[in-house]
């Protein structure tokens, strides 16, 4: 009987401290919510500021140095750094008339030769300032529309910023060796005149400009190349 109680008690302490132990184990439930909290520990947090590993870094465009040289602009066709070739036609307009024509330098006379036509044109024709010289400009109009009147009045010389007008190289009686001054009247499309400007150029300027200054105004002329010169030896 003894024998019998003590297995009992053995029996009923092991039913006790099984019943304890299932009490402090947790639950299946538990368990698998602790599996997922350490996953999720463990897994880094991506940062949504980084970039992608892959991910390409445009390129930044540097901008250019402010010492950059700009390529200056090609002067237009007329100006005085850029003249009309001699022998090039230019298109003119008459600011009185409205007419529309066409200029061509077709010869320049300098030299002992222009100084000799000059004198036996007219005793009263003076001799040129000292280190100046008279030049004979030969020259084609053709009229493109409207009408045109026009003279020789209406040309300046630029030698060297000296500008040369029909007041400041006055002449006379150029017909006498050969040698009508300009003078253009056409009211015909297509008609020529030709004749001849007399003004004055440094000696030692070989690139004198012919200017149609279109009025009072130089800033709106159009210049000519007045070379290649002829010259007398």
């Amino acid at each position: 009987m003894q024998f019998s109680f003590r297995m009992n008690r053995r029996v009923i302490g092991l039913s006790l401290a099984c019943i304890l132990l299932s009490a402090c184990a947790p639950s299946q439930r538990a368990i698998q919510t602790a599996i997922v909290q350490t996953q999720s520990a463990q897994t880094p947090t991506p940062d949504p500021t980084a970039p992608a590993a892959d991910t390409p870094v445009p390129a930044t465009l540097m901008a250019p140095p402010a010492d950059t040289p700009t390529p200056s602009p090609i002067p237009r066709v007329g100006t005085i750094d850029s003249p009309i070739p001699f022998n090039a036609k230019g298109t003119l307009t008459d600011p009185l008339s409205g007419g529309t024509f066409d200029l061509q330098v077709q010869q320049v006379l300098r030299g002992q030769k222009a100084a000799y036509l000059v004198q036996q044109a007219s005793t009263l024709n003076l001799n040129p300032p000292q280190a100046m010289e008279y030049v004979l400009i030969g020259v084609r109009l053709t009229l493109d529309a409207g009408d045109l009147n026009i003279s020789d009045y209406d040309f300046i010389v630029d030698s060297r910023g000296a500008l040369s007008d029909s007041f400041s190289s006055p002449v006379c009686c150029m017909t006498n060796v050969g040698y009508q001054v300009l003078h253009a009247d056409l009211s015909t499309l297509g008609a020529s005149a030709e004749g001849w400007i007399i003004r004055m150029a440094y000696l030692d300027d070989p690139r004198p400009l012919l200017a149609y200054r279109a009025g009072n105004d130089i800033s709106k002329a159009v210049f000519f190349s007045l070379s290649p010169a002829v010259q007398s030896p």
